[in-house]
């Protein structure tokens, strides 16, 4: 049942996990050479904990009228838009070493980057800040949502669920595992790959509130070893199963919400309670400035500059990434959001902070 002051604390413990585990994705050599692995998979969580966390926030405020699509809308570009925009000049900085300084295409990549317009005539979607990809898929769901998925018994949702999964696979068959939608090739299987973890997430959150919750006793351990189990997985070699991408599907269709669940039965306290609220905290953040600045430095390294590449190396980078979001975090991301919320005079809804593909929902 939802009291409308639910804190998924452990949730935002997987969220933050998930973050560092996509940043480790896209080093691009500063950490040394390093094998690929599947925390490609980490985006399908943060698609499922955004089911999960929006249905919980954003559900019965829509279906009552509290809050309409329109202001729904609002609220997440309010939510996303703040440190993405900051983001946009490493991104800027990054092409132009790649491309050169071709000012009016530039300028045309920066409008349709504001404007969260894809380029499918690119190698990357967004080539200014590449994870930004699910950002774009998880507004489009999230619009879904309000306007759709809300209306829709469980039965019906589940019915999404599995046939768009369905869907996914036969792009993941292409393509030789699910990691997948953010090439413009794959464009339109993002929004298979964004709909069925999504909407898993939205009947996870049913089946939470038509039940009375249960919690945990030992929440810190649990929770703990919910992270443990991520990071595992998240490390497993992405060479063991390409071409077979139905352990991919096992792993989003069984194996996270079976995580989800787990931790959304759990409570934290103390210094667990603490670093899992710091690591949602600091997710969305590290998920939206961490590539620009890794492409940034590949670049530079490309171009003959002598910037070491070694695992030491690389976590002082990845220290100084951690350093920056919490910065970003508290001096910019939030005290602009505050502001933008007061100027809209926006509907107030359940308190749960951001949870998203991206990280932020």
């Amino acid at each position: 049942m939802n009291t409308g002051k639910q804190f998924f604390t452990a949730l935002e413990g997987l969220r933050g996990i998930a973050a560092v585990m996509v940043m480790f994705l896209h080093t691009g050599g500063t950490l040394g050479p390093m094998p690929a692995n599947i925390s490609y998979l980490a985006v399908d969580l943060f698609f499922l904990l955004s089911g999960v966390v929006l249905a919980h926030s954003y559900e019965k405020p829509l279906i009552t009228g509290q809050i309409s699509p329109a202001g729904f809308l609002l609220q997440r570009i309010i939510r996303l838009y703040p440190l993405y925009l900051l983001s946009l000049p490493i991104g800027v900085f990054s092409f132009a070493l790649q491309n050169g300084l071709d000012y009016s295409t530039l300028a045309g990549l920066v409008l349709k980057a504001i404007l969260f317009i894809p380029s499918t005539n690119l190698e990357s979607l967004f080539p200014l800040n590449g994870p930004t990809w699910s950002l774009f898929f998880e507004l489009w769901a999230g619009m879904l949502f309000s306007v759709l998925l809300i209306r829709l018994s469980l039965r019906s949702l589940l019915a999404i669920a599995l046939g768009t999964a369905g869907m996914t696979m036969y792009g993941a068959l292409a393509g030789g595992n699910l990691d997948i939608g953010h090439q413009p090739s794959y464009f339109i299987f993002g929004f298979s790959r964004v709909l069925f973890s999504f909407t898993l997430g939205i009947c996870l959150y049913r089946l939470y509130d038509i039940q009375k919750p249960t919690t945990a006793n030992n929440g810190n351990r649990i929770g703990l070893l919910l992270c443990g189990c991520l990071i595992s997985i998240a490390g497993i070699s992405a060479r063991i199963f390409f071409g077979f991408p139905y352990f991919d599907f096992f792993i989003c269709l069984v194996v996270f919400p079976a995580i989800v669940w787990l931790g959304m039965h759990t409570r934290q306290t103390g210094l667990v309670e603490l670093l899992f609220r710091w690591l949602g905290r600091l997710s969305y953040p590290i998920y939206i400035l961490h590539a620009p600045i890794f492409s940034a430095l590949q670049t530079l390294r490309q171009m003959g500059f002598d910037l070491p590449a070694s695992p030491a190396a690389g976590m002082a980078v990845v220290i100084a990434i951690f350093i920056a979001a919490g910065i970003v975090a508290i001096r910019f991301d939030e005290p602009v959001r505050k502001k933008l919320r007061k100027m809209v005079a926006p509907i107030r809804v359940s308190v749960v902070p951001a949870v998203g593909n991206a990280g932020a929902n």
